[in-house]
């Protein structure tokens, strides 16, 4: 998990550009989301934990307008209902979240049933990676989840993309190799009835990998825009260009080489740490990242809270300081 979190971070500021050497880099707002996606995901565990049932979409909705209420007043939340809340570096605007905030802005946030937006930007699919932790606990749950997660704010075209992706990286997570989490993730995918359409960009960029690997001609005609569709298919490709641990920097170099390098970048670099792990990640960007404290301890968190326990149980709910840190008391 600190590899996700951390990659998709060290991704999303290569993906910006060659890192300025030496100083702190800045977090991209993707990254800030996905933080509030996880604190969401472990609250949502807790809370089912603790009273026996949760609704991991009204989690997600008030996570993610608490972003938006620190993110556009540049103030941390008065009555932060968890640690996150009280950040100061979560305050900054990082970058643009247009179609995140257009679809908040409605209030009640969309449903798979009724979206309030059109949109499929990569931010839907981005965000809903830390939910990768409770694949393996419960797959159905996690591809519940990302789909409510990309629906608060965009379009349909975004649902199976980010449960697909969800999938791949919690496989990755499991596995730690990448041809054969991609392949995983891709099953899992068809046996919970993910949208064809994005089995099909997971299955086209695998052939592509294996047919002409490393090409940048061929990511730039697979990654047309910045869509989710096509940000999964460049991801998918770039790792599977470049699977092996040692292969970690080549495969961001190529990604950030993509149309829309920060989106890819940003998948690529969460997936290949899924697979490989923190230390496989360019320790000169991912030590330098102003949120990294806060991504590793997410990082942690994540696993605990998903992590079984002797008795059956799941994470650390019967810890009162545990709950009262995600704000359950």
């Amino acid at each position: 998990m600190r590899g996700l979190l951390h990659g998709l971070a060290v991704g999303e500021v290569l993906g910006a550009g060659a890192p300025v050497p030496g100083g702190v880099l800045q977090h991209g707002v993707a990254t800030q989301l996905a933080c509030f996606t996880a604190a969401a995901s472990i609250r949502t565990s807790l809370r089912r934990s603790v009273t026996g049932s949760a609704d991991a979409r009204h989690d997600l909705l008030e996570a993610y307008r608490r972003w938006a209420r620190v993110w556009s007043s540049g103030r941390s939340v008065a009555d932060g209902a968890a640690w996150l809340d009280d950040v100061p570096l979560l305050t900054s605007t990082t970058g643009s979240a247009a179609d995140t905030v257009r679809g908040l802005a409605t209030g009640t946030g969309g449903t798979r049933t009724d979206p309030v937006t059109t949109a499929d930007g990569w931010h839907a699919l981005a965000r809903a990676l830390p939910l990768a932790a409770q694949v393996v606990r419960d797959p159905a749950a996690a591809v519940a989840s990302a789909i409510d997660s990309a629906a608060l704010t965009h379009g349909q075209r975004s649902f199976g993309p980010a449960a697909l992706a969800v999938l791949l990286a919690g496989a990755a997570l499991e596995v730690g190799d990448a041809v054969l989490a991609v392949g995983q993730g891709i099953r899992t995918a068809i046996l919970q009835g993910v949208d064809f359409g994005a089995v099909a960009v997971a299955d086209d960029a695998v052939r592509a990998a294996r047919e002409a690997p490393a090409s940048r001609v061929v990511l730039r005609s697979g990654a047309h825009d910045g869509s989710s569709a096509a940000t999964l298919w460049a991801a998918t490709y770039c790792l599977l260009s470049h699977p092996g641990r040692g292969q970690a920097p080549a495969a961001l170099a190529l990604a950030a080489s993509a149309p829309h390098p920060v989106a890819v970048s940003a998948v690529t670099g969460a997936l290949v740490g899924a697979v490989h792990g923190e230390r496989a990640l360019p320790q000169s960007v991912l030590t330098r990242i102003d949120l990294a404290y806060v991504i590793d301890r997410l990082a942690r968190d994540l696993a605990r809270e998903n992590t079984p326990n002797p008795d059956g149980s799941w994470g650390a709910a019967a810890d009162p300081v545990w709950r009262a840190r995600y704000g359950l008391t």
